[in-house]
């Protein structure tokens, strides 16, 4: 009876295992189940954006790289251009200082020519004066024959009265003055010409020279040779409206 009665007793233990337990299972495993697909889908979700950021990362340095190495470009190709510059100034530097020398020379003459530059050097010193007892005047006729024998007996710089005479000086008698780069200057009249002192004077005093003919008009001349005089540069503007550089 014991034994019949212990198993009727399992039987209904069973029976309500079975009854009750088993759903229960089953809904923590399909509750387990619906869990473990959720976070596999989240897995996905997570790894797909992680390799579109990744994506998106390697587009960004790509593009990045690609500007660096076009600015590196860019900066090489002037920097290989300045060293040539370079490499062919050290190559030709004898060249350009001969070039700079010649020019410089030249710009040298230049300015002596055109007078825009104090100057020195020997020469002579002719100064007219009016004819007291005769009453001349000396004109601006009597300076020009001076200028011009001057510049014919070679002189390279010439003055009256301090004023640099060039290629444009006007010369002209105003009333009882004589303008000389339309500066008003009157007698005495210093005359100063650089050049060779000694072939200078022989020009001026030569028999029948520009001496003998002043002095037949009654003016008073002296001339004397120096050893070293001073001519002071041109200091007008010198302007060219009209004349123009042949082509």
């Amino acid at each position: 009876m014991e034994e019949e009665t212990k198993k009727k007793k399992n039987n209904k233990f069973k029976a309500f295992i079975h009854k009750n337990m088993i759903p229960a299972y089953t809904s923590i495993g399909i509750a387990a189940f619906f869990l473990t697909v959720m976070i596999t889908a989240q897995v996905t979700t997570i790894s797909k954006s992680e390799e579109v950021l990744n994506g998106k990362r390697e587009s960004e340095l790509a593009d990045s790289l690609v500007s660096l190495q076009k600015e590196y470009d860019e900066l090489k190709q002037k920097y290989d251009e300045s060293q040539e510059i370079v490499e062919e100034y050290q190559t030709n530097s004898a060249t350009n200082n001969s070039l700079i020398a010649s020019m410089k020379k030249q710009v040298e003459t230049l300015e002596l020519l055109s007078g825009t530059t104090d100057v020195q050097g020997e020469g002579i010193i002719i100064t007219l004066y009016d004819g007291n007892s005769s009453g001349a005047l000396v004109h601006d006729s009597d300076v020009l024959t001076v200028i011009n024998e001057l510049r014919v007996a070679g002189a390279e710089a010439i003055s009256v009265n301090n004023q640099r005479i060039i290629t444009t000086s006007a010369i002209r008698c105003v009333g009882s003055v004589i303008q000389v780069n339309y500066q008003k200057v009157a007698a005495p009249f210093e005359i100063k010409a650089i050049g060779n002192a000694q072939y200078l004077e022989s020009a001026l005093t030569m028999r029948n020279g520009v001496v003998d003919a002043l002095n037949g008009y009654g003016l008073k001349v002296t001339l004397t040779r120096e050893s070293q005089l001073e001519i002071p540069k041109y200091d007008g503007v010198v302007t060219f409206n009209f004349a123009k550089q042949g082509e």
